[in-house]
């Protein structure tokens, strides 16, 4: 095993230091046993994360054990365990601690010891829940990481070489008590679906790891045939857009270019949401919205498709305003109503005669609405929003200025009306003064 480690993996003992992160379980062991027959320069991270009440004992025979080799030792404990995703964020605060010791101990690599059967079992963990194309590939043995790479040398050994390596030599190790429960779906297809397959064919580990490579490999093909578009997605202040023209017009490429586009922006999205993206866009509708997790939302606004975050804004729904007053219209939003005989520095400004009906309603939108747009044309609000390709969030945050009579003044920030026409002689006039953070 030591000569196929060697030969498999001899392009990462070129000089650089690696970290390796480990349990005291047999796999990260075998790998620390192999890593001191090398020339190389290596040191261990552990994070004992307190799940357990065998956990204190683990980090105790690890940091005894890396005394004993005269081998740098790191270590940490979780001390704010969620009620929830327990197994997502221990994975999470794992991984910060590894890259803060890579970054403060000048460590190039981080090797973990996934071997082959944990492979084949993540690639059927993906295959019962769903996923993408590359989430199914299971694990990739080398990949970027913190200030350098992360490598899984031994993913290429079945599970069964590492328990002869470690009796061979006599290793010492911890089993963990969870490993044999059947509690988790990772140990239930371990004990009863992986040992099936291996009796049918003895070689479905390689096979396992051929189709790894397969998938991985169209992945990033997908991925340069669709670069140049990728790289024409623009950041926007809430998120990420791009034209409806970069889609591709063949159906299955479209597919993987939206899954690509959610990757690069790193927004979850299911099978079934993106489904239902793609069956959206065959529709005549120019807006529409599908929630996503994480508070985000894929769009589509005319002739422009993306992600945007969305954000619960708490306002008022409609306010009165009279001479001479400022009101908040929400945390970012303010109206000031006042008397002047100059020009105003505000974001945007409705000059009014002194004869408008007092006080002003400052509200969201009616059906029903009409704006007059000159002496003799009226038009409801939602046809003038529509002619005018305004996008459906643009027209949720606009504010409606009525009179005391109901009657449309402005829609803010967008469009006076007619009746807002004063008389160029009036020296003194009314000013509504409309101001955004944010907006210009």
């Amino acid at each position: 095993m030591e000569a196929a480690f060697w030969q498999q993996n001899q392009a990462f003992f070129q000089g650089q230091k690696i970290l390796l992160a480990a349990s005291a379980g047999v796999d990260s062991q075998v790998l620390l046993h192999l890593l001191t027959k090398l020339p190389v320069t290596f040191g261990v991270a552990h994070v004992d994360h307190g799940l357990r009440a065998e956990s204190k004992a683990e980090a105790d025979f690890l940091r005894t054990l890396c005394h004993t080799l005269h081998v740098p030792f790191y270590e940490t404990r979780w001390q704010t365990i969620p009620s929830s995703g327990v197994e997502e964020q221990a994975r999470a605060f794992r991984y910060h601690f590894f890259e803060q010791v890579m970054e403060e101990a000048g460590y190039e690599l981080l090797f973990t010891a996934h071997h082959g059967d944990d492979q084949a079992e993540t690639m059927l963990m993906r295959l019962v829940r769903g996923g993408s194309l590359a989430t199914h590939a299971g694990i990739k043995k080398v990949q970027p990481f913190a200030t350098g790479q992360l490598v899984r040398p031994l993913v290429t050994f079945e599970k069964a070489a590492l328990y002869r390596y470690a009796q061979q030599h006599q290793l010492q190790y911890l089993e963990d008590a969870s490993n044999f429960s059947d509690a988790y779906l990772r140990n239930r297809l371990r004990h009863h679906v992986l040992p099936k397959l291996k009796q049918e064919n003895p070689q479905v580990l390689q096979h396992f790891a051929q189709f790894s490579q397969q998938l991985f490999s169209a992945d990033d093909a997908l991925k340069e045939l669709l670069a140049n578009r990728l790289d024409q997605v623009t950041e926007t202040s809430t998120g990420w857009q791009f034209a409806r023209t970069l889609l591709p017009e063949n159906a299955s490429t479209r597919y993987y270019f939206l899954q690509f586009f959610c990757q690069q922006c790193e927004v979850a999205i299911s099978q079934k949401q993106l489904q239902q993206v793609l069956t959206l866009m065959t529709k005549t509708k120019s807006q529409w919205t599908i929630d996503l997790e994480g508070g985000w939302q894929f769009f589509r606004s005319y002739e422009q498709l993306g992600l945007m975050k969305t954000k619960p804004v708490k306002n008022v729904s409609q306010i009165t305003l009279t001479a001479e007053e400022a009101v908040a219209l929400s945390e970012t939003e303010t109206v000031c109503l006042r008397q002047s005989t100059g020009k105003t520095s505000a974001q945007y400004q409705l000059e009014l005669p002194l004869t408008t009906a007092l006080p002003l309603v400052v509200r969201r939108r009616r059906p029903g609405d009409r704006i007059q747009l000159s002496p003799t044309l009226f038009k409801k609000v939602r046809r003038y929003l529509i002619d005018q390709k305004i996008p459906q969030k643009k027209r949720e945050q606009l504010w409606v200025v009525t009179d005391a009579n109901d009657r449309v003044l402005a829609l803010l920030p967008l469009v006076n009306s007619y009746l807002s026409i004063r008389n160029e002689t009036d020296r003194i006039h009314y000013i509504l003064e409309y101001n955004a953070q944010g907006k210009n």
